[in-house]
């Protein structure tokens, strides 16, 4: 698994354009998780497209650098 999981998530999802359009934010916005990972403040927003990735998977795996709303 690569070692960034954000990215491969966003993968998984059908890439960071059609992550993107389903979230209705810009597509360079949603470029930079990849490498960023993806903000806290948009995991509750990932989990309600796909129910399976939780917010609490999401701060498991998170790379290093990004917090969660709790700041851990």
């Amino acid at each position: 698994m690569s070692a960034n999981r954000h990215a491969k998530i966003l993968d998984d999802l059908g890439g960071y354009q059609r992550v993107a359009g389903l979230l209705r934010m810009r597509e360079n916005t949603v470029s930079k998780w990849r490498v960023r990972g993806i903000p806290a403040s948009h995991w509750h927003r990932i989990a309600a497209i796909a129910p399976e990735i939780t917010p609490e998977y999401l701060a498991r795996t998170k790379p290093k650098g990004v917090q969660s709303r709790n700041g851990r």
